[in-house]
């Protein structure tokens, strides 16, 4: 909650001021908004973040401040949110997806409209449209703010590409042969972080994405689409295919490991964001890795240039706790942010020119392009879309299926059931 902190003085001094001042005390409260957040300590939006307090603080004299609480281990915070706001003591500021849960509370009124915020101040033009429609419901309403916007791509390695004569895949059928050449050639075909489950998630909702855009997993997550229709078939079967050239033991396999075992030429392809352009960026500039998106299918209804774009975990605000000054903080957020955050060679959700004195990489640069031109769909990442329970399941269970220890049929049955049990009117 936003707090009024007193600077206690003692008798003395308050007789001193008196004196001093001609009976008038000074106002010396503090203004401390609480900001509970999952983002990792250091990070950019982190440091920037940071940074944009410190100069508002500065600015208000000192009288403001904003009280970092970071938990960035995702379940872990969640339990605590929860817990917080259960307890009635939800924080100013919170991080969370625009999934049921934030529904909840917005159905609960405790979430500010950010939506009508932005447009209300002339900010809403501000953002590119992908951005914020990744932060949208279904119903277009939109209760977080994004701070951060990326695309995902398989990277690989353009030597053993070149050794094994494969070129880089534009359809699913000729990376499932491109993958198949490899391993029967030796080489591991991709790296996979199975640790943190939603790399292995990723897979899954590819095939559904070029069938229908998002339109089969909101239909699914309200009842109205079952796992075991053709196209929850189709992009179970991908996993069970694709999951043979994944690397040996990738369940246990954490995301510093598999993306090490690509950067040094131990498996061929790799998925990950461009929030790893710093790592890439090396081996990028010495030739020997590129990159390609999504892979299409003879009957998608998506393009080429749509794939998974995503916003990340959005900036949510106490509607209870919104006063005056933290809509002027807010306000100075967005006057500021998107120049410090891409002088960290990051990609800002707001639009803005590049600064001049940054020497921007050429991989930034093609990248950033990239962005620019994406089409108006874009692959959401499935846990924004299914209740807690199911997701575990489906991650989890997911894992079994990649490593070929899981019938399709079973897994398929277990969602349904899940959704069956936990589904919620969206």
């Amino acid at each position: 909650m936003i707090r009024k902190v007193g600077v206690l003085v003692s008798l003395l001094g308050v007789l001193f001021m008196v004196a001093a001042c001609g009976g008038k005390k000074e106002d010396t409260s503090t203004t401390t908004v609480k900001w509970l957040t999952s983002r990792p300590v250091g990070g950019a939006i982190d440091e920037t973040m940071r940074e944009i307090a410190d100069q508002y603080s500065k600015e208000k004299g000192g009288k403001w401040k904003i009280d970092f609480e970071t938990t960035a281990d995702r379940p872990s915070y969640l339990q605590k949110l929860k817990t917080l706001v259960a307890g009635n003591n939800m924080p100013d500021i919170i991080d969370t997806d625009p999934d049921l849960y934030a529904k909840e509370l917005v159905k609960a009124g405790k979430l500010v409209d950010m939506k009508k915020f932005l447009q209300k101040n002339d900010y809403y033009q501000n953002f590119y449209p992908t951005a914020l429609k990744y932060q949208e419901f279904s119903d277009g309403s939109m209760y977080t703010l994004p701070l951060e916007y990326h695309v995902e791509m398989i990277w690989y390695n353009k030597k053993l590409f070149s050794q094994h004569g494969i070129s880089v895949p534009k359809t699913f059928e000729q990376w499932l042969a491109a993958c198949k050449k490899l391993k029967e050639a030796g080489v591991t075909p991709i790296s996979v972080d199975g640790i943190d489950r939603w790399p292995v998630q990723r897979y899954l909702a590819m095939p559904a994405f070029r069938q229908t855009g998002n339109q089969f997993i909101e239909n699914m997550s309200q009842g109205k689409e079952k796992m075991s229709s053709q196209t929850g078939i189709d992009s179970v079967k991908f996993v069970k295919e694709i999951g043979q050239y994944f690397n040996e033991g990738f369940s246990a396999t954490d995301y510093a490991t598999a993306q090490s075992m690509f950067l040094d030429g131990k498996s061929a392809m790799y998925y990950i964001g461009d929030w790893e352009i710093s790592a890439m960026q090396e081996k990028y500039d010495a030739g020997e890795i590129d990159y390609f998106y999504m892979p299409t299918t003879k009957d998608s209804v998506t393009a080429a240039n749509e794939f998974c774009v995503n916003s990340g975990i959005g900036m949510a605000f106490n509607a209870e706790t919104f006063d005056e000054k933290t809509k002027d903080f807010l306000l100075y957020v967005l006057d500021h942010y998107a120049d410090i955050y891409t002088k960290k060679m990051q990609m800002s959700p707001i639009k803005t020119e590049l600064p001049k004195d940054v020497d921007y990489s050429s991989l930034y640069l093609r990248i950033r392009k990239d962005m620019d031109n994406t089409g108006e769909q874009f692959m959401k990442p499935w846990d924004t879309y299914l209740d807690s329970s199911t997701n575990t399941i489906v991650q989890d269970n997911l894992l079994l299926v990649g490593s070929g220890d899981m019938k399709i049929q079973d897994f398929v049955k277990m969602i349904d059931d899940s959704i069956k049990v936990n589904v919620t009117d969206q």
